[in-house]
């Protein structure tokens, strides 16, 4: 078999391949079976980099044929072979030197090299392997579908029906397309096969086409209370004669009879024997099944699909045309739903065991607690000891934040809308919170937010605006930062903005919870705001709330030990099942949007629960070649550091996490002021020297180091309308360059106005004024006027001591701002593109990747 190399030159780059091709040495194939094949071989190898040649060897290899594999082409076809590569001579080793010393390290880039010029050499076509198409193999069929559609409208297999096909009777033109039944049956056969499905549709066949028929006017009369088929004593009607049922598939009309028995349970009560809900206790005319109700809770949290949608998409499956549309009961289902998914919770929090019944269930009974997160009494011990050395297995990890999108406005009130889950789940209970609020909300004064990122305190004056038609602005909310899930009893209502007092209630909830559990690390987004009076407020709260606080250097999670990895946005992922009914609850009253909240809460924590073992053992899996890979490179960046610097350094770290109260290793050591904190030291300095009469000259108001401090930012003002004047293009609008020249005539007026000051504090420079002036610069722009600071005209025109001085200080203060500056400016471009190599997933996000790079650039 010859193994060639293929050349064949392409547009776009691949990797090079080999042509393969099986040469059959015997005569007669029919007579000696082909059990080996020759494969003519190749060998390359490099002789040293001191020559810088390569050495190729040919030879044949007789090999056994792959059991396998098909048979080939008759032998003997050499015609379809693409020609072989010529050689000079038929010597077994040949030495070939090279003039292309790049290729040394590269045998296929080599050969290429040297087949470069054969372009003619044969090769055979890529081999497309077929792939099936379902739309395209459907499209042929399409005449087929809309055929059988047609003939399952009408009566289709049936056709040759000639009775009843349960009985003997010719009168059948009866079928349930519920059932999926294609046979036809007489009217009494259609009401015995059905007398336990209330929800089926019937079609009658008149003779054209099928109409849709209900039950009950079949004659169908459901009997409840009783058995399927057994008749009650004393039967009832429903009242009016009238019961509607909302099922999955559409609302239907039924003929339904109580039972008036005396040991019955009520009306409502024998519904439910046949999964209906009743919309009223007493004389019920409309119910919805369970089968709905389910369908409907579990669009609610996977589509946030509105009850108002679902409603009236029943409506339009009931009668599409809107001329038979059915009674309106959509306040009816509004009140099912509520009532349903309210005894649907206690159902499954075994509330219905307890002898007490709801009202006596504890505060957060019905609400889904994470399994893994630890819980004193019940997967770890009541107390554990702080000082031990596994105490940081049963850390318990919290996350505080609030929402803003899930704002209500100041419609209907507790009075109207009845709050069912009074504290059972996941919000506060409302009695309690009121009572927070009137023993704490005056004595714990909010302070000015200090942070740009989050005006979000109820001292902002946009945040009061807003909240003035809003009964409330937010929910505030905690989970446990390891797993995600929501805490119970540590929802709150926000009322203006994130104030201290009311995101309190929910952490004083956890700390008093969980007060058996040694250590609990929190972590809030805007932790530097909330941090503030945190001791006083304790403080004023009571003793039961006493956690040691352990500060940041002072907030990052990196810092602190048993930490790990925990990014702690665990709270804003969570918000994501909430967002999607933002909207609808809006406009709801207070008691159904606690409940409503605390469904999503409970499928969320459900969700996350059932899928606790497949997560952990994917970050287990994760955790263990990134931990291996972690300490190795921190022992190899450990080894290459001076030793008794590390062995120091660890010591204070060592420390620090014992005794936080001893040096940070992690807090920067180098106290570097900023311009702006020279700047107002120097005004201070003036100030001092006014008072103590050496204020100069008093002429001028401005002293020398004002003057210096003011020079300084005309210069970066010069740079600014600089740059600006250079952005201006050829295509610059008219508007753009009169703001330019706007600017740069302020900046000029501005400079004149310090010329004067300075040449009565720095008399040299009035000699470079003058010179200016013979060689025409005040002609030049604005940005291009020389101020002749002191570090541009020192040593050949001395100046004052106190002004170099000045400028100095200034100097180095700029020199640190830009520091700092490039620091940041360096982790914000490592975040953007880790963010952008981890999160950008989508064309659209990866087109405004560069455009973030480049602005940060700039």
């Amino acid at each position: 078999m010859a193994v060639l190399r293929n050349p064949k030159p392409k547009v776009k780059r691949r990797r090079v391949g080999w042509n393969s091709h099986s040469i059959e040495l015997y005569a007669d194939t029919t007579d000696i079976p082909p059990t080996h094949h020759h494969h003519h071989h190749h060998s390359w190898s490099f002789t040293g980099p001191s020559t810088g040649s390569l050495s190729v060897k040919h030879g044949f290899v007789c090999l056994p044929v792959s059991p396998w594999k098909q048979k080939t082409a008759a032998a003997g076809n050499f015609q379809d072979l693409p020609e072989l590569i010529p050689r000079s001579d038929d010597i077994e080793d040949e030495d070939r030197s090279t003039p292309h010393r790049e290729y040394h390290l590269d045998p296929d880039a080599y050969a290429l090299a040297m087949a470069g010029d054969i372009n003619n050499i044969a090769t055979a076509p890529r081999r497309h392997i077929y792939t099936y198409n379902p739309l395209l193999t459907f499209s042929s069929h399409v005449n087929e579908y809309v055929v059988e559609s047609l003939r399952r409208e009408g009566r289709g297999d049936a056709i040759s029906q000639k009775c009843c096909s349960a009985c003997e009777d010719t009168e059948f033109r009866f079928r349930c397309i519920t059932c999926r039944d294609a046979r036809l049956f007489c009217c009494i056969c259609i009401i015995s096969l059905h007398m336990a499905c209330l929800t089926h549709i019937i079609q009658s066949w008149n003779g054209n086409y099928f109409d849709k028929v209900p039950l009950c006017k079949l004659g169908m009369h459901y009997q409840v209370g009783h058995l399927t088929g057994e008749a009650s004593p004393h039967p009832q009607p429903a009242f009016s004669n009238h019961f509607t049922v909302i099922d999955t598939n559409r609302i239907h009309d039924v003929a339904l009879h109580f039972c008036n028995c005396m040991q019955k349970h009520l009306f409502a009560m024998q519904l439910q024997g046949l999964w209906l809900f009743p919309a009223t206790d007493t004389q019920p005319r409309t119910a919805v099944t369970t089968a709905a109700l389910e369908q409907f809770q579990m669009l609610t949290f996977m589509g946030k699909i509105l009850a108002y949608e679902y409603y009236h998409s029943l409506v339009r499956l009931t009668d599409n045309t809107g001329i038979m549309t059915p009674s309106d009961n959509f306040d009816a289902f509004i009140r099912v739903v509520h009532e349903w998914s309210f005894i649907r919770l206690l159902k499954r929090a075994s509330i219905g065991n307890d002898h007490g019944g709801w009202k006596a269930a504890k505060p957060g009974s019905c609400a889904m607690e994470c399994l893994t997160c630890p819980c004193p009494g019940i997967n770890i011990p009541e107390s554990v000891d702080p000082d031990s050395l596994n105490a940081w297995e049963d850390t318990l990890y919290v996350g505080m934040d609030a929402n803003f999108r899930l704002e209500r406005f100041n419609v209907s009130s507790e009075e109207k809308d009845l709050g069912l889950s009074k504290g059972l789940a996941y919000f506060v209970d409302m009695n309690t919170f009121h009572k927070h609020l009137a023993d704490f909300d005056k004595r714990i004064i909010q302070p000015p937010s200090s942070c740009s990122n989050h005006k979000t305190a109820k001292g902002d004056k946009k945040v009061s605006i807003r909240s003035r038609d809003l009964a409330a602005s937010g929910v505030g909310s905690m989970v446990c930062t390891c797993h995600e899930l929501k805490l119970l009893l540590c929802t709150v209502d926000l009322h203006i903005g994130e104030t201290q007092v009311e995101m309190d209630l929910g952490y004083l909830t956890v700390v008093k919870r969980f007060a058996g559990i040694p250590h609990i690390v929190t972590s809030y987004d805007i932790a530097c705001q909330w941090s503030v009076n945190l001791e006083e407020r304790i403080n004023i709260y009571g003793d039961f709330m006493r956690p040691k606080i352990a500060e940041k250097e002072k907030y990052c999670m990196s810092f602190h030990i048993h930490v790990g990895e925990n990014d702690g946005e665990a709270p804003e992922r969570s918000w994501a099942i909430s967002n999607g009914v933002a909207a609808s609850m809006r406009e709801i009253g207070p008691g159904h949007r606690r409940k409503k909240l605390d469904q999503h809460f409970g499928d969320f924590n459900w969700h996350k629960n059932v899928s606790q073992g497949d997560t952990l053992l994917h970050k287990i899996k994760d955790a263990m070649p990134k931990a291996s890979d972690h300490e190795d490179r921190f022992e190899r960046f450990t080894a290459s550091l001076p030793q008794s610097d590390v062995a120091k350094w660890i010591k204070m770290v060592e420390d620090w996490e014992v005794d936080r109260n001893k040096p940070n290793s992690f807090a920067r050591t180098v106290a570097s002021k900023t311009e702006a904190a020279v700047r107002l030291q120097l005004a201070q300095e003036d100030a001092q020297d006014e008072l103590a009469g050496l204020d100069g000259d008093a002429l001028h108001t401005t002293s020398s180091k004002g003057m210096i401090s003011q020079g300084i930012q005309l210069e970066s003002s010069q740079r600014r309308i600089s740059r600006l004047n250079k952005e201006l293009g050829a295509h610059s609008t008219d508007l753009q360059r009169a703001q330019v020249l706007e600017k740069s005539n302020r900046l000029h007026h501005s400079i004149e106005s310090w010329f004067v000051v300075q040449e009565v504090h720095m008399l040299t420079v009035q000699t470079l004024r003058i010179r200016d002036n013979q060689s025409n610069c005040p002609s030049c722009p604005a940005y291009s006027l020389p101020l002749y600071l002191p570090s541009s005209i020192l040593p050949a025109h001395p100046c004052d001591k106190t002004i170099i001085c000045t400028e100095s200080r200034l100097r180095i203060a700029q020199g640190y701002d830009l520091l700092h500056t490039i620091r940041s400016q360096l982790l914000l471009l490592s975040k953007a593109y880790k963010d952008g190599d981890t999160n950008v997933l989508r064309q659209k996000e990866r087109l405004k990747a560069p455009k973030t790079t480049q602005d940060l650039n700039a």
